[in-house]
């Protein structure tokens, strides 16, 4: 045998020095690459001394299976790869072969979702306990793989490596000039005249400013910044709120915000002047441009830039009007909406600005690309606390406390920015929203989060288009949110949680999947904001229900009609209460007799009435409420015998003719509950999934 040139000796010491510290997971692309069987020559004598494997993914197996048995699908997909449909059927003969050698290893299930996004998941959840190698082709797959970021962890010998086969069969690195992936290189430090300085201490607030004349329409104003004054006419006035009021000028693209009287505090004066003393320049951000004084000199309010748009509250967080607002968006529009959200945030907290209170009636919104931020004059700047905030979007270590005492940590933040983009992917449900549950500041303060990771689940998800929604989300975004809500979470914690530049990397990586047609091709309803059924399981069968024509799985259908249709069904009065029921469309099929009475009222009437001496044998028995009515009723006196002795002889009564004593209604009445239920019970661990 020849020697090893040095090349070919060093690509042996790497192979080793992977199969032993690494676990290596393969993609399809490189299990079809030309030189795949030089790659496993090379490698299979080092896993069987090390007692190692190669894992392959079931969705990449099932792509190597797909292609292997469809060379028409090959030619399709890749007209000038003549060899694409041999090289498959070689590669799915080797899978087998090695996996009963114990070489390889086939790991997932059949409803993992497509290659790349099981890649994702799995490099994202082990990534801290274990050193993870992909030897991929796939460029994207290669840099968004490179770019997973490291949270915060003792443990830092864990290395995530990518490795593509070159036209040798050994691996090497991803290196193409400009277009390589890898570490997204270092962030640029941002300029010294754009940052705030970081303090722990929080200013005594000042007293309130005495003002002669609060200016109005048609009055003109002094814009001054860094010594520098300009008159500005008040042109037009437009909306108001909380703190002031907006007018137009006759400065292009630019606005005036005028506190009232009540609001006028040194503290706001000092904040003012201290945001104009940096450079904060970024598109939609309206911070101030310069202070404002009225004809006397006395500080009024600031300039800003110009904002448009309607508040994410209400044209994104109520579906209704999204429907109405974006009549044509998908969910590559709501991806894309906040990525551009999560880079202005991401900018600010780069300048050590903390919003605070991450409002979204604050956040005004054109298109997914064009958004504007509003009342920057509450943001928390230096020893300035934000001094407002909402429920949703505060942390659960600082829930109940007074904002104007405190400064935010940037921990806090990210809970907030966490927060507000679950609520765009299911819009406007916060996540601590759920059934059975404590008041929402309770959920959130015990981390109560109800939607599934998948085994994990507390089964109190909100029902219906909320959870369809959940399902349809990539897996890997799934667990995201699940170990930062949920309590004990791997990201749960003010010091673990995942940063803003994290979920830009995150919900990037979700738009391309979206662009690509990756996610489409797996299920089509991925695309749409409110789907109305979970995400297809690959070996499902899917029909459109009867009623409602939703295309729903097959298994989860009763005689061809959907869960939710089976719930539904005609509307009419308790006899008794006049409780609004429902007769099931399910009661329906199934025959159910329909009740005349809600069940409260059924049980009422169970309940004993009185208790009495048997007059002939002398043992106690009961009277129930429906009992006595059935008697008043008949104009009969209450019963002085037991149901035995009565037996089914006529007993007189205080009216003319017999009466045989009424069976008790619990052995007539059917709960329609307990019926509506049964068929659930078993779909619980499809539901929940």
């Amino acid at each position: 045998m020849a020697p090893l040139t040095d090349a070919a000796e060093r690509a042996k010491r790497f192979l080793e020095t992977a199969v032993k510290e690494f676990k290596i997971f393969i993609d399809t692309c490189s299990l079809l690459h030309e030189k795949a069987d030089v790659f496993w020559a090379d490698i299979l004598p080092i896993l069987e001394r090390e007692k190692k494997y190669v894992i392959i993914p079931y969705r990449v197996y099932e792509e190597v299976d797909k292609y292997a048995g469809n060379p028409a699908l090959c030619a399709k997909n890749n007209p000038a790869d003549a060899g694409l449909n041999s090289r498959a059927v070689k590669a799915r003969n080797a899978i087998a072969k090695l996996s009963q050698a114990g070489l390889v290893r086939v790991r997932g299930e059949e409803t993992d979702n497509f290659a790349d996004n099981v890649f994702l998941t799995v490099f994202t959840k082990f990534r801290m306990q274990h050193s993870l190698m992909l030897v991929t082709q796939d460029h994207e797959l290669a840099g968004d793989i490179m770019n997973l970021p490291k949270a915060q962890s003792v443990n830092t010998k864990t290395r995530i490596m990518v490795r593509r086969l070159n036209k040798y069969g050994g691996l090497s690195s991803f290196y193409s000039g400009a277009q390589a992936p890898g570490p997204k290189p270092a962030a640029k430090a941002v300029p010294e005249e754009e940052r705030f300085a970081v303090t722990k201490t929080v200013r005594p607030a000042g007293g309130m400013i005495s003002v002669s004349h609060i200016p109005v329409e048609g009055d003109v104003v002094t814009a001054e910044r860094g010594g520098q004054r300009k008159q500005v006419k008040l042109v037009k006035a437009g909306p108001s709120g909380g703190e002031g009021f907006i007018y137009f000028t006759d400065s292009h693209g630019l606005v005036a915000k005028i506190y009232k009287p009540d609001k006028l505090d040194r503290s706001k004066f000092e904040k003012i002047k201290l945001m104009l003393t940096k450079n904060i320049e970024y598109d939609g951000l309206c911070f101030p441009e310069a202070c404002l004084y009225n004809s006397r000199n006395e500080f009024v309010g600031y300039i800003m830039k110009k904002a448009q748009g309607k508040e994410l509250q209400k044209c994104v967080f109520i579906p209704q009007l999204l429907k109405q607002t974006f009549p044509n968006w998908k969910k590559n529009d709501t991806v894309e909406l906040c990525v551009t959200i999560l880079k202005k945030i991401k900018f600010l907290n780069d300048r050590n600005v903390i919003l605070g209170d991450i409002n979204p009636n604050n956040i005004l919104v054109v298109s997914p690309k064009e958004v504007y931020f509003v009342d920057t004059d509450s943001y928390q700047i230096e020893g300035y606390p934000c001094t407002v905030g909402t429920i949703n979007f505060t942390a659960p270590e600082i829930q109940r406390k007074s904002f104007k005492d405190f400064l935010r940590t940037i921990g806090h933040e990210r809970f907030a920015v966490a927060t507000l983009l679950f609520m765009i992917m299911l819009p406007g449900k916060p996540p601590y929203s759920l059934q059975g549950g404590e008041n929402q500041i309770d959920n959130i303060i015990n981390m109560d989060f109800a939607y599934p990771s998948g085994d994990k689940s507390t089964g109190k998800a909100p029902a219906g288009m909320w959870r369809f929604c959940w399902s349809h989300l990539p897996r890997y975004l799934k667990d995201d949110f699940y170990e930062t809500f949920r309590k004990d979470g791997a990201h749960s914690s003010e010091e673990t949680r995942y940063s803003t530049g994290d979920w830009v990397h995150k919900f990037e990586i979700y738009l391309r999947l979206l662009d690509s047609g990756k996610l489409a091709e797996q299920d089509s309803m991925s695309l749409e904001l409110f789907p109305t059924r979970f995400k297809k399981n690959p070996k499902a069968t899917y029909i459109k229900c009867k009623l409602c024509r939703a295309e729903v799985d097959e298994d989860r259908t009763e005689q061809g009609y959907c869960q939710d249709c089976l719930h539904k069904g005609e509307t009419y009065r308790c006899a008794d209460c006049g409780a609004e029921m429902i007769y099931s469309n399910y009661q329906k099929l199934k025959g159910s007799r329909r009740h005349e009475i809600c069940l409260d009222c059924n049980n009422r009437k169970r309940e004993v009435y009185t208790s009495r001496t048997c007059s002939n044998c002398g043992s106690s028995f009961e009277i129930t409420y429906g009992e006595k009515e059935f008697f008043a009723e008949k104009g009969f006196n209450l019963p002085k015998k037991c149901q035995s002795c009565r037996g089914g002889r006529s007993l007189s009564g205080s009216g003319s003719g017999s009466y045989r004593a009424p069976s008790s209604p619990s052995t007539a009445y059917e709960d329609p509950l307990e019926e509506l239920v049964k068929p659930l019970k078993t779909l619980a661990e499809l539901i929940f999934k």
